[in-house]
């Protein structure tokens, strides 16, 4: 019969597992000089030109803030910076260095994860995937739910 788990001891392994992915996460932007802001409006434009509106949209972030972080990354040459035929439109698209740095980031993530799961069997993997699955769909719904109270 199996013994039954506290949620408090749950919580505190969530906690513990948000701190060290954070972690990971800080030293491999820190390895290639990035923000995690940065990549994340890197994510945002991916292969589209985008303006400012509909980055601050997809971004769910202030509009003074992403304005603030974009002309940041045009300053570094990672995004390019272009006005249409309208005046009043401003569009930004990725630069190459952006794009490499991006996928290098990713690269070097997913090596060093499956490095910590070298030594887990195929079944453990799977069975990690199944039970994230399971909780995101589980926390997604009582986020839905607790939004509709």
């Amino acid at each position: 019969m199996p013994h039954e788990v506290d949620t408090n001891e749950l919580l505190m392994k969530l906690s513990e597992l948000q701190t060290l992915y954070k972690s990971m996460t800080q030293d491999i932007l820190s390895e290639h000089q990035i923000s995690a802001s940065a990549l994340n409006l890197i994510d945002i434009l991916g292969e589209e030109k985008a303006t400012l509106k509909s980055i601050t949209e997809k971004s769910q972030l202030d509009k003074s803030t992403i304005s603030r972080q974009m002309n940041n990354l045009v300053k570094k040459e990672l995004v390019i910076k272009t006005t249409g035929e309208d005046k009043r439109y401003a569009y930004f698209a990725l630069a190459e260095d952006a794009k490499g740095i991006y996928s290098t980031y990713n690269q070097t993530f997913k090596e060093q994860f499956s490095g910590m799961l070298a030594g887990w069997t195929e079944e453990e993997k799977h069975l990690l995937s199944v039970l994230l699955g399971r909780l995101n769909r589980s926390m997604t719904n009582g986020l839905k739910n607790s939004k509709m109270i």
